[in-house]
């Protein structure tokens, strides 16, 4: 009994995204990518975390950003499973040593980036049988890369950043430019400098387009290709790529993440690595590591969180179109026979009438 729900959980978990809900929580976390599918109609999910950091330059004598962050993402499905609603966030408090011009230390605690977006599948391959069926006649099918297994999921995301009056934004870290009623720039980077100068409006547009494959039940490859703050002189290109594996022990997994982030000012690219941790179908734990590989400024962090949900989920019955036709044209079929029914027995009692009539008469004559 014991090997029947291990079996059943490592199923569950292994076959994780092929459709909208999934009976065990389907988090983004430990990674910074989004997966192509949403958490499932009246779903209503929150992912928590922490993360500390150290930003170092050796360009101004090793100047330093000892970042604690907050970050949190409350997500919500709806519209059959297809649509999501997403609100992300963070909460910083950095402590900040300017070495090049002999600053003593700035402690600064500030409400970061707030995002609000939808994503929305465009596209599930998932739902064609023929490609994505377990084979109980050919073991190949079923441990083998197939084909189709290249075809994504597609999804494309579309939000609205904010960032507060009194914040700043370190996705950037270089700027020197006076802040103004349309532009939030953080004033106090150890690492600034004219000749970088950034703003970055206190609301604008991002887009994504989220692709996802499966491979061989126990793998799944996301992409994230992203357009942020649409619309400024210095828009960013960031492009994610998340690869997971699920163990098998089930409730264990793990995931390596390449990111790669650009614009006209600043360029970086990331490697992360963690694991997570299900403790039940509604609780999933993290952790993780992230470095970039230059120190220009040299970026180094590590982040615990975890993910909880309230399921409303409730399982709706596939429709049969063909099912459905049937049932209209015999309703229509009952429909009509009642009418020619009634028809009928109107006729027969004028047909009774007459005759009845025809009778009378001629008893009088006779």
């Amino acid at each position: 009994m014991k090997f029947i729900h291990i079996l059943t959980l490592c199923l569950l978990l292994s076959f994780k995204g092929f459709t909208q809900y999934t009976e065990t929580i389907n988090s983004n976390r430990p990674g910074s990518s989004q997966g192509a599918f949403s958490v499932g109609k009246n779903v209503l999910q929150f992912e928590f975390g922490g993360k500390m950091g150290k930003l170092t330059n050796k360009n101004f004598k090793n100047s330093t950003i000892n970042e604690s962050q907050l970050n949190y993402t409350i997500r919500y499905g709806f519209f059959k499973n297809k649509l999501e609603v997403i609100i992300n966030g963070a909460y910083n408090q950095n402590n900040s040593v300017n070495k090049f011009i002999g600053e003593d230390e700035l402690k600064e605690k500030f409400l970061n980036k707030q995002t609000l977006g939808f994503k929305y599948l465009l596209f599930d391959p998932f739902k064609n049988k023929k490609w994505h069926s377990v084979s109980v006649m050919s073991w190949d099918k079923n441990n083998k890369i197939q084909l189709t297994d290249f075809i994504p999921a597609i999804s494309f995301y579309a939000g609205v950043n904010y960032i507060p009056k009194s914040g700043y934004n370190y996705d950037d870290p270089f700027t020197n430019v006076k802040k103004t009623a349309e532009y939030n720039v953080f004033n106090h980077s150890v690492f600034a400098n004219p000749n970088w100068s950034l703003t970055e409006k206190i609301i604008s547009p991002k887009a994504s387009i989220i692709t996802q494959n499966h491979f061989i039940g126990k793998w799944v490859f996301v992409n994230n290709i992203t357009l942020d703050r649409i619309g400024d002189k210095n828009s960013i290109l960031n492009y994610i790529g998340t690869l997971t594996h699920n163990f098998n022990n089930p409730r264990w997994s793990t995931f390596g993440e390449f990111e790669m982030i650009k614009n006209d000012i600043y360029a970086d690219n990331y490697f992360k690595f963690g694991f997570a941790f299900l403790l039940n179908k509604n609780y999933q734990f993290d952790t993780s590591i992230g470095s970039n590989f230059k120190d220009t400024p040299r970026n180094m962090y590590f982040k615990i969180g975890m993910s909880t949900r309230l399921d409303w989920y409730r399982d709706e019955t596939p429709v049969d179109k063909e099912e459905l036709e049937k049932q209209k044209q015999k309703r229509k079929k009952l429909k009509q026979d009642s009418k020619d029914l009634r028809k009928s027995d109107k006729n027969k009692k004028k047909s009774d009438k007459r005759e009845r009539k025809s009778i009378k008469k001629s008893n009088r004559k006779k």
